[in-house]
């Protein structure tokens, strides 16, 4: 099924169902209310969701998504976390500053928990509250979570992936240097996130989920220019069942956890990049000076994932940098 949320109605905003071909919606008729409450009670409400999803297939029922004013599909999460699952980036983000990965970053995936609220709308403006501190966008496959036990095996963990969406994960990479250098964790340099917004479950994914993993095209622009499409699929050292496995280590995850991969990267230069300091990274590496600025006030930042037929499986993020 393909659920998203609507602006209005509280603060955790309305649950609907949309059509298989995105272009139609409807608040379910019998069900739960916000998105939250689905994953809450799951086993309760998944095959009426199911149905209402199934009943859209017909074109005389639903309304046409684009009246609808979507917010993201979780407004506010009660977990997120992220395992940056692309070491290419890592490694070229990293590099650029003279830093190493842990020697063990091909055994283990270096994972950390940020803010989860409030998650922003798909087209919510971003407001730069500071140029200095180095504002970039991230390009984000996420999976929400049900019930994942503590101590889960990877099975387990798969097994409570409901849903797959997009994110872009905003980063003050200044603040983000200053943070790790103090060894306190990332929170200042991560002002919030926006959401495509529709999540989709992994069986009506089809060809584009892998049973671990997205297989699609991050197409990413900045001011209407291509800065990369970089495959999700491709140059991955750990999959969402390995990643979800190792947060539930220690505890269980509920549901409506929010895990991310990290920035989706490529090996292939071709590929291009999802964040602008990886970019700046590889220029610093070839011509000794990084030239690409980060975001600045009245750049646009457009965001999609495009499965191999071409379908956008999450819709679009689309959002203007502001003055604060």
């Amino acid at each position: 099924m393909i659920l998203a949320t609507l602006q209005g109605g509280g603060i955790d905003g309305t649950l609907v169902v949309v059509s298989r071909d995105r272009r139609r919606l409807v608040v379910p008729p019998r069900g739960p209310r916000t998105m939250q409450q689905a994953l809450d009670e799951w086993p309760s409400w998944e095959h009426a969701l199911e149905a209402t999803f199934v009943e859209l297939d017909d074109e005389r029922h639903g309304f046409p998504v684009e009246h609808a004013t979507f917010d993201a599909p979780l407004p506010r999460a009660f977990h997120w976390a992220e395992g940056s699952c692309y070491l290419q980036h890592m490694e070229r983000i990293r590099g650029g500053r003279g830093e190493a990965l842990p020697v063990d970053h091909l055994r283990q995936p270096i994972v950390y928990q940020s803010g989860s609220a409030r998650n922003m709308a798909p087209c919510s403006d971003i407001a730069l509250l500071d140029p200095a501190w180095e504002l970039d966008l991230e390009a984000t496959v996420v999976v929400i979570t049900g019930h994942v036990r503590g101590g889960a095996s990877e099975d387990e963990a798969a097994d409570q992936i409901r849903l797959v969406g997009m994110t872009n994960d905003l980063t003050y990479r200044k603040l983000l240097v200053d943070e790790r250098r103090q060894g306190t964790g990332v929170y200042s340099s991560k002002p919030g996130r926006a959401y495509a917004p529709f999540v989709v479950s992994p069986s009506d994914l089809g060809p584009a989920w892998s049973g671990s993993n997205l297989r699609a095209v991050l197409r990413c622009e900045v001011g209407g220019d291509t800065l990369g499409v970089p495959r999700a699929d491709r140059d991955i050292a750990f999959e969402f069942p390995q990643i979800l496995a190792h947060l539930a280590k220690t505890r269980p995850l509920v549901p409506g956890s929010i895990v991310g991969t990290g920035t989706v990267s490529n090996a292939d230069p071709a590929a291009g990049y999802a964040c602008i300091a990886e970019k700046r990274a590889v220029e610093l590496a070839k011509d000794g000076a990084a030239t690409t600025p980060f975001l600045r006030v009245g750049d646009t930042v457009g965001i999609e994932a495009l499965g191999d037929d071409g379908t956008s499986l999450f819709g679009r993020i689309r959002q203007t940098v502001v003055p604060a």
